[in-house]
């Protein structure tokens, strides 16, 4: 595997974890929730450097897209959430929750589908992650601990 393709991967799974330690604060200890969910927009937010890099260095479209969509959605959801602390969730703005969502799912997806063709296990890895990342995300929106809409 090259250099690229490792850091890519590492990338990809690294983010899932911080993610999944971000929404399982939020259910079992949210008090640290909004610590952690800067750290997962900070993790998220070195796509853009990692994107740059791969695409400086020739790499498929498919390496780099990931990265830099992950990054616009760290900076997106950073700024209404840490800066400007916009209450967009509940109840639901739709003119920042279709962006943030559709940034937050492709930066996903393009993170996850190249995963295929460079190492299958990591796919599989990713794809638990991201199945169990989702269903602690919408348990924390809609569980009945949930004390703050994150």
């Amino acid at each position: 595997m090259t250099a690229a393709a490792t850091t890519f991967t590492l990338f990809g799974i690294g983010s899932q974890l911080v993610l999944a330690a971000f929404f399982a604060a939020r259910w079992w200890a949210p008090d640290r929730a909004l610590p952690i969910g800067g750290v997962a927009y900070s993790v998220a937010g070195l796509g853009l450097p990692l994107g740059v890099w791969l695409a400086i260095e020739g790499q498929s479209w498919r390496l780099w897209t990931g990265p830099l969509i992950l990054a616009a959605w760290a900076a997106f959801g950073a700024t209404l959430d840490l800066w400007r602390k916009v209450e967009w969730r509940d109840p639901i703005v739709p003119r920042l929750f279709a962006p943030f969502v559709t940034l937050y799912f492709f930066g996903q997806m393009f993170l996850w589908w190249p995963l295929l063709d460079i190492a299958r296990g990591a796919w599989a890895v990713f794809m638990v992650l991201f199945a169990v990342n989702t269903v602690l995300n919408l348990v924390g929106h809609f569980g009945k601990r949930s004390s703050r809409p994150t």
